[in-house]
């Protein structure tokens, strides 16, 4: 529009100047007598401006809509050979911030022969910024910084935190001069120059204003603990109990008395007793947390009652192993020819706890190279409520040579073994062979050996001696060959489950009856029976859902064989004891060296469960990589995945040298895959945290896969 309007009054100009020109009456007859050559003129534009922000690219001077040229802010541009007459001048490219005084086009009447000019005057108004920013920075030196940085506040309004050798910004303040305030600054710290300074901010830049710190070295703050015990009741504790704050000072504290922690860090602290007799309870629990106050004394009472013994006791057992070729898998300690057993290594103890008097204790699978000192087995006197101990010494000659043994199966008839057999030598090493192959034992020692192949279907039977004896030769290899023949399967067979439950608190909503893995399974009461029908053959069998108190006798799962067309049964005998009070294992920490990633073998976990089967379970496995090198993962936590959860709670295991110190958990966890497993978790607090004394370990039947290990790094407390 601007550009029409400019037009029109070019054009209006240009037609009045024409009609003034025709219009002369001065010399109405008068001929023009100067040559063409003076018939053009020059024409000069001259502009000036002024004021603040001037247009940077100047402007663009228009001669009659025809003829263009760029002029400065300030200078002059010249249009030679312009014709005499009027012309219409216009000025374009003016900057929004500029105005034309008596607007942008100019008329002007170009004389014969002379030169004309033309003058535009611009005046423009400032487009700075009004406004800056300001910087602020700290540099902090010492000791015992301040923990929590400063407050930079600008003219007693906007603040913003400061760290303690850091930097912020303060945009868009008003140009001009400002206050800034440094707060917060710990006592024992003190600001160089102060803690004001005042600085000019420019417009459209950036000031800034620098603190400098320094921090002189704070004693820390100290207090001291007193711990009490009170303890009531009948078979008081004969050696009392150890007090320890934060898992690491301990001092012994009789059964009533009082011992002190000095110069504790001011601060909350956790103080646990423990040495607690089985026939003690303390109240509220073995641990607490106390602040210790800076220059004060604080204080942790417990309160500890104890019943009167029963008439058991405990044997420990140690065995001491000396020589070469050490038992490679330690031995097992037989209690009463096989009432109670355990697990023991070369050189370790376990413990065990029943009636006084008179037991037999005999220490089993001791390999051939090695002799027990004494007698094996030897009659031992347990006291009523007190405990003894035996030592076993084991002294191992220098391993003889070894062999080789390979073992063949070769089947015949229908219906083969679906999954094939295992061969197992001498009860020990075990491998999976299928039903016409060959696995080969390497590394035996020389002589007699049993090779037994288990795993056979019901339909198939082996000709001939299973097991069988087998002599390796030093050096050399020795085989064994089993010829199975298998008939072919008709019809189905029926296996029927009952249950028997005794004891106290049985459990309430009974149990769950599952056949392999899954496959099939059904609820069961406390004390009933469920049938199921299906393929004949060697079925697994167990029961699940058994509440912590509860205990199954015998093996669960069991293998069942179902005959065709015939029925079978097996029995769980369950024997629930009263229910515990409570109970509580926590641990977080990993097992194995080095750092848990992909590729280590290194495993973690962290748990907190109760005995009322509440809680949450997660543990990685580094050294088994699932595709794309993702490592495994097994997770129970019932809030936020409900089909996992805790269906038992054992307040101790053997699987520790002092089984009390234990806790064994089964449970339904989900791995990284997606699926559900069973797995029974058994831990060990043994020690402080990052002892390495603790023990972890985590076992999928359906999977046989397992893994453990002492912890090498955080912690594993029974509550």
């Amino acid at each position: 529009m601007r550009r029409a309007t400019a037009k029109s009054a070019i054009f209006a100009a240009l037609f009045g100047l024409a009609a003034a020109a025709c219009n002369d009456t001065t010399s109405p007859t008068q001929k023009p007598t100067t040559s063409l050559g003076v018939l053009t003129s020059n024409l000069t534009i001259t502009t000036t401006t002024t004021g603040a922000s001037l247009d940077p690219d100047g402007y663009t001077i228009t001669l009659d809509l025809l003829q263009s040229q760029s002029a400065a802010t300030n200078g002059s541009v010249t249009f030679n050979n312009v014709l005499a007459g009027p012309h219409v001048v216009a000025i374009s490219g003016v900057a929004g911030n500029c105005t034309v005084s008596g607007g942008t086009t100019q008329t002007v009447l170009v004389p014969l022969g002379g030169s004309a000019q033309v003058a535009f005057t611009i005046t423009c108004t400032s487009t700075a910024p009004t406004t800056g920013n300001l910087t602020v920075s700290t540099s902090t030196t010492g000791s015992n910084l301040d923990p929590d940085g400063y407050t930079a506040t600008v003219d007693g309004g906007a603040s913003q935190v400061v760290g303690t050798n850091g930097s912020i910004t303060f945009s868009g303040l008003p140009a001009g001069s400002h206050t800034v305030v440094l707060s917060g600054v710990a006592a024992n710290c003190t600001v160089s120059g102060g803690n004001s300074r005042t600085v000019n901010v420019p417009s459209g830049g950036t000031a800034s204003a620098s603190f400098s710190i320094t921090c002189a070295a704070t004693p820390p703050p100290s207090g001291n603990l007193t711990v009490t015990t009170n303890t009531t009741g009948s078979n008081l504790d004969p050696d009392g109990y150890t007090a320890t704050v934060d898992g690491a000072a301990s001092q012994p504290i009789t059964d009533n008395g009082t011992v002190t922690f000095s110069g504790l860090a001011a601060g909350s602290h956790t103080v646990v007793l423990s040495g607690v007799a089985a026939n003690c309870t303390v109240s509220g629990g073995t641990s607490q947390t106390v602040n210790v106050p800076s220059g004060g004394t604080a204080s942790a009472s417990f309160a500890i009652s104890c019943a009167a013994t029963s008439t058991n006791g405990s044997l420990t057992v140690t065995t001491s192993t000396t020589g070469s070729n050490l038992d490679p898998d330690g031995y097992t300690v037989v209690v009463d020819n096989g009432a109670a057993s355990q697990p023991i290594p070369d050189n370790g103890s376990v413990t065990f706890t029943g009636p006084a008097g008179d037991h037999t204790v005999g220490l089993s699978g001791v390999a051939a190279n090695c002799t027990v000192s004494g007698a094996n087995p030897r009659t031992i006197t347990v006291p009523a409520g007190g405990t003894t101990s035996t030592t076993f010494a084991v002294t191992c000659a220098a391993a003889s040579t070894t062999g080789n043994l390979t073992v063949t199966t070769g089947t015949t008839g229908s219906n083969l073994d679906p999954d094939g057999y295992t061969a197992t030598v001498d009860g020990a090493a075990s491998q999976p062979i299928t039903d016409n192959g060959t696995v080969t034992f390497s590394g035996l020692s020389a002589g007699s050996h049993t090779v037994a192949l288990s795993g056979i279907a019901g339909n198939c039977s082996v000709s001939g001696s299973n097991p069988q004896t087998v002599t390796v030769p030093s050096g050399g290899t020795a085989s064994a060959s089993f010829a199975i023949s298998c008939a072919a399967i008709s019809t189905n067979g029926s296996l029927t489950v009952t249950t028997s439950t005794t004891g106290s608190n049985l459990d309430p909503d009974g149990y769950t009856v599952v056949v392999d893995n899954g496959a099939a399974s059904q609820p069961i009461p406390d004390n009933g029976s469920v049938t199921f029908t299906g393929p004949a053959g060697d079925h697994t069998v167990g029961l699940s859902g058994v509440a912590a108190n509860c205990t199954v006798s015998g093996a669960n799962p069991r293998t069942v064989t179902v005959p065709a067309g015939g029925t079978t049964s097996t029995t769980f005998a369950v024997t629930c004891a009263a229910q515990p009070t409570g109970g509580e294992v926590i641990g977080k920490g990993q097992v194995g060296t080095g750092s848990p990633t992909p590729g280590n073998n290194v495993q973690t976990f962290d748990f907190d469960v109760r005995a009322d089967l509440s809680g949450r379970f997660t543990g990685t496995d580094y050294s088994d990589l699932h595709p794309g090198g993702v490592p495994a993962t097994l997770t129970t936590d019932h809030a936020s995945d409900p089909a996992t959860g805790f269906t038992a709670y054992r307040n101790s295991s053997t699987a520790c040298s002092d089984p009390t110190r234990g806790v064994e958990v089964d449970a339904i966890g989900r791995e990284d895959t997606g699926g559900l497993v069973n797995y029974t978790m058994a831990v060990c607090d043994n020690g402080p945290a990052n002892s390495g004394q603790d023990f972890w370990s985590v076992f999928i039947p359906s999977e046989n896969f397992g893994r453990s290990g002492n912890v090498t790094s955080g912690d594993i407390v029974k509550m």
